[in-house]
């Protein structure tokens, strides 16, 4: 019986979703090297294959979203703070987001990096975190 359920579970194992491992990959927590390891552990014969493809993707994915966003981010404007009527703390706060956002950008453009390279090569989130509810991954 338990050779039976392991020839069903290879058929399975076998199949990985992409599109769960690039989320896994936009996790904080996670990133690249704890997929690689978990691949490594699951399925060791493959696991360079799988991340080798899961990276190409995600490089592919992020320069059709850079394409897409310097295209669309040349065409608009936006409104000041002050006519949004936005407080005066509030727009701080954005004006000093974007100019860590800014500085991020300088920070991958003087290195040769990607914006994903640099993201990549972040440390991830420490595991030992406990508050997961509160971890807004759209907000990071």
């Amino acid at each position: 019986m338990a050779e039976r359920m392991m020839i069903k579970f290879e058929k399975y194992l076998s199949d990985y979703s992409v599109v769960l491992a690039l989320g896994a990959v936009l996790d904080p927590r996670i990133k690249l090297t704890s997929l690689e390891y978990m691949y490594e552990k699951v399925d060791p014969l493959t696991s360079t294959i799988k991340t080798n493809e899961i990276k190409q993707k995600l490089y592919t994915l992020f320069e059709m979203y850079r394409r897409l966003h310097t295209s669309s981010s040349t065409t608009s404007q936006t409104p000041s703070s002050i006519t949004r009527g936005e407080s005066s703390s509030h727009a701080l706060t954005k004006s000093l987001f974007n100019d860590l956002k800014a500085h991020k950008q300088q920070l991958a453009t003087e290195t040769g990096k990607s914006q994903l390279d640099v993201y990549l090569d972040e440390a991830s989130v420490d595991l030992s975190y406990q508050n997961f509810d509160d971890l807004n991954v759209l907000q990071w």
